[in-house]
């Protein structure tokens, strides 16, 4: 008699909730391996001029970052954002950080590949930054890509760090996609304060 074992492809991610003006919270996640740390939200030094969903740019342990506002990015207004427990989550994508302003960080947990379907066609206006969606437990979870994602905003992102004070050589943000390994893997993310 053998046994076989079937071994399920899963990918870790971080989830995050962004809340709408009038709906139920929405569940998105991103790799965890596109995620280099979270962090609570610290000052926030906004760029005039800059696209709405380029907040601005932080001090990062002496790096100047980027902070674009997910929820505005992809078109979801919120007036009622409780500022506790928004997060952001450093991206790390070709060796640029950027911070991505969430209103909430749930969680890491696994996914199987299986769980994971193509989002319909024609769904979203721009979908090309949209890897998928989960059903977990009857709860949907857009799985985004952040390469793409930040591809996408990369003309708003390097205006808003060349117009930044004392900020005129930023490094550029690149459109190639890879991925990097995170030099700290979040945990405990539910608990956090």
């Amino acid at each position: 008699m053998s046994t076989t074992t079937v071994v399920s492809e899963t990918i870790q991610v971080v989830t995050f909730t962004i809340t709408g003006k009038s709906s139920k919270p929405g569940n998105y996640a991103v790799p965890i391996e596109q995620v280099k740390e979270i962090r609570t939200v610290d000052t926030i030094t906004k760029i005039p001029r800059s696209k709405s969903y380029v907040k601005g740019i932080m001090n990062l342990r002496g790096k100047i970052i980027p902070i674009v506002d997910v929820n505005e990015k992809i078109g979801v207004t919120n007036t009622e954002t409780d500022s506790s427990k928004q997060r952001i989550l450093v991206a790390d994508v070709n060796d640029t950080l950027t911070g991505l302003l969430v209103d909430e960080v749930n969680e890491v947990q696994r996914l199987s590949l299986n769980e994971i379907e193509a989002p319909p066609d024609g769904s979203f206006e721009d979908g090309a930054y949209i890897k998928g969606i989960a059903n977990i437990k009857d709860r949907l979870i857009v799985l985004l890509d952040v390469a793409k994602f930040l591809s996408d905003s990369a003309e708003a992102i390097n205006d808003a760090m060349v117009s930044a004070p004392g900020n005129s050589t930023a490094p550029e943000v690149t459109t190639e996609e890879t991925t990097a390994a995170p030099e700290e893997t979040p945990s405990d993310v539910g608990n956090q304060p």
